[in-house]
């Protein structure tokens, strides 16, 4: 999906035209720029067509269904097309904030299919961690540790390793916030431990699903274990790890597990 910032000039601080802007907001003060059209700045409770955020660009550049119809007849953003994006700048905060609320803009009939795929994938989950828990007792060692570097999870007694495992993130619940975090958009991990939850993105982009797409927004707990049973389907893991943090939960995916000797 192409940007569309090169259809427009923007001023920065200093007057001089730049990649990486900032913006003052009556709100939250300077912050970076972003650039929405003018229909989802407007209305942000509808489908926003975007690249997936990433380290050099955490806010990309987004439109609506209609703005998208006219970028897919041309192929691209040109002179004839850029017109109908009414582009407008917002500061990163209320990019996220609008974005955020677009999680709830489902039709009635794909409320049903999301409800499904919820349920389906809750219940394989729920199997799926019984299964672990049977062979390996995961909830009765002593003690776990996770290291980045290696994408490993590994269960210990007393100083002697028991059990095992590869792990990839799938995302956090933060109690202060009260928002769920997907780790494909969290740039504060490695990336060995998110080199593959993209899919679940992809998986959410195919069927038009926006709590798969969408970065951040207002979660519960539940909400982690939801997102968690899907990313093991979409990922074919054996189940989740919980990791409870000093603001909430971190969910990870168990990918293989195997004893330590």
């Amino acid at each position: 999906m192409a940007d569309m910032t090169d259809k427009a000039t923007h001023e920065t601080q200093d007057g001089e035209d730049d990649g990486d802007e900032s913006v003052h907001c009556a709100t939250h003060g300077q912050a970076q720029a972003t650039y929405v059209c003018g229909h989802l700045a407007a209305n942000p409770m509808q489908q926003w067509f975007c690249n997936a955020p990433s380290e050099d660009n955490r806010w990309p550049d987004a439109w609506c269904q209609a703005c998208n119809a006219e970028f897919l007849k041309a192929g691209e953003w040109n002179d004839d097309n850029s017109d109908c994006l009414d582009l407008e700048i917002l500061c990163n905060h209320c990019y996220a904030a609008k974005n955020a609320s677009s999680v709830d803009h489902l039709a009635d009939s794909e409320k049903e299919s999301w409800r499904d795929t919820i349920g389906t994938c809750h219940e394989a989950l729920h199997a799926k961690q019984a299964a672990l828990e049977a062979q390996y007792a995961l909830g009765r060692h002593k003690r776990f540790d996770y290291d980045q570097e290696t994408a490993t999870l590994a269960f210990s007694n007393d100083g002697v390793p028991a059990v095992v495992g590869d792990v990839e993130f799938i995302g956090s619940i933060s109690t202060r916030s009260n928002t769920w975090l997907w780790a494909w958009a969290n740039f504060s991990n490695l990336p060995s431990v998110r080199s593959r939850i993209a899919a679940v993105r992809d998986f959410g982009e195919d069927k038009g699903y926006p709590r798969l797409t969408v970065p951040q927004w207002a979660a519960e707990e539940m909400d982690g274990w939801e997102m968690a049973g899907i990313a093991v389907d979409v990922l074919g893991a054996k189940g989740v790890y919980r990791v409870p943090s000093a603001n909430g939960f971190l969910f990870m995916a168990i990918m293989d597990l195997r004893a330590a000797h």
